[in-house]
């Protein structure tokens, strides 16, 4: 695959990836600066639990949507379906939620920090604002409405920085009950804005068929496990550290962890397109092709990331300062030892998207599985010893491992080395200078 034949394509996709980036580092200026340590901590801890839960309610109910919509011409028996577990599942979240606030609250603030029992109870507001926005995207993504789908991630991310800037100016945002409150009104209007691209699909055939249930149940309960696990993993550091460190240590840990949003996003595009591309030349039996492509995409991948890594390694507590005033000069070992993912993210990414397009979908939920049986106990391990700093230790060096045996595995399926990766170096040259001279 010749990268260069290519720049012209996805524009707006990546321009919907690069929204979280721009609203993260806005979101180090207008809130982790502002907020006090215990209220953004506090915050971490109520995003963290909306998140885990929402991205099991989306594997559940829209991720099978995506497949069985994209699938027909006649999607209304499976909007009925989607919508309808949505629902049932949001709904028994929120009750038992509420039901248990008083056991889980205590275990994520043993020192009583802050106000996170009265926190907890904007959870169930929180899912029903966002459930048709979610669904929404989900629909639009199976038509491939990119255009629009940027529009509504761009009302949700920048109109959140906007609508934060504005209570600031008027100083009516000093808490982590301040944020919620202008998430659910962001999150309300990106629903009402998602339900005006999406009404014309209510037609006709939106009505309740009992195979489209059955379709999407038999998918959502794999992808569920699937999902579940990996989120557990990307998720329970902060309740981990919220539990041995307490809200202020959920603070620290989660400025220094801001910074990997590069590498999610990063990530997020290369599974947008390696996916199909592997896919569509694994059965079409061009082994070479996605061989030379992984070693490509994976060098590119981290020669664009290489700067991020050598900043936050060499100077994690200027960068803190910087940005945070001095406010979490703390984390500066948390950030270099996060800074190792520039590394791993890369083969990590690349891997699993060539797992998930070549239909080796099992190994993906095994991968997943030991990364989550290992990381467990590595972090109630280190936690209680080295506090938030074992954490980040635990997270980095678990998603090593995995990545490694991903390596080791991939192997079966295109001879991928890592001499021919870092061989590739060359190739960016050989683009650059391409396109400098070009222009």
């Amino acid at each position: 695959m010749e990268f260069g034949k290519h720049i012209g394509k996805g524009v707006w996709a990546f321009a919907d990836k690069a929204l979280p980036a721009i609203y993260g580092i806005g979101f180090i200026f207008l809130v982790v600066r502002v907020l006090p340590e215990k209220e953004f901590g506090a915050y971490g801890v109520i995003w963290a639990t909306f998140t885990f839960l929402s991205t099991l309610g989306y594997a559940l109910a829209l991720q099978p949507f995506v497949k069985f919509a994209a699938e027909t011409d006649t999607p209304g028996p499976y909007i009925v379906a989607a919508l309808t577990i949505s629902g049932m599942y949001f709904t028994l979240v929120s009750v038992l939620l509420m039901a248990l606030k008083g056991f889980i609250v205590p275990l994520l603030d043993k020192t009583h920090e802050s106000n996170l029992d009265a926190l907890f109870s904007y959870l169930p507001l929180l899912f029903l604002t966002a459930l048709y926005r979610s669904f929404g995207i989900s629909l639009l993504q199976s038509r491939y409405s990119v255009q629009k789908i940027f529009w509504v991630d761009a009302l949700y991310f920048l109109g959140m920085l906007a609508l934060i800037a504005a209570s600031q100016v008027y100083h009516l945002f000093s808490s982590a009950e301040d944020l919620i409150k202008i998430n659910l009104f962001i999150q309300t209007a990106c629903s009402i804005l998602a339900f005006a691209f999406t009404k014309d699909f209510f037609g006709g055939n939106f009505r309740f068929v009992r195979k489209a249930f059955s379709d999407m149940w038999g998918f959502g309960k794999f992808s569920l496990t699937g999902v579940g696990i990996y989120t557990a993993y990307a998720q329970m550091d902060v309740f981990v550290v919220s539990s041995y460190v307490g809200l202020t240590g959920v603070a620290v840990y989660n400025a220094a962890k801001n910074f990997t949003r590069f590498f999610d996003m990063t990530s997020q595009v290369l599974t947008m397109f390696l996916i199909p591309f592997s896919s569509k030349n694994y059965k079409e039996g061009n082994i070479e092709k996605l061989r030379i492509t992984a070693e490509k995409s994976i060098c590119f991948s981290v020669l664009l990331l290489l700067p991020v890594f050598l900043v936050m390694l060499l100077f994690p507590q200027q960068l803190l300062h910087i940005l945070f005033k001095g406010k979490y000069d703390d984390g500066a070992s948390l950030v270099r030892t996060m800074s190792f993912l520039a590394l791993i993210v890369p083969w990590n990414a690349v891997i699993a998207s060539y797992l998930n397009g070549t239909g080796k979908v099992k190994e993906g939920l095994y991968s997943s599985i030991i990364l989550l049986v290992i990381t467990i106990p590595a972090y109630f391990i280190l936690t209680p010893l080295l506090g938030a700093l074992g954490t980040s230790i635990a997270l980095v060096s678990c998603m090593l491992i995995v990545t490694i045996v991903l390596v080791f595995y991939i192997q079966r399926v295109i001879p991928l080395r890592v001499g021919n990766v870092l061989g590739r170096t060359a190739d960016v040259w050989l683009f650059l200078k391409k396109k400098l001279s070009i222009a």
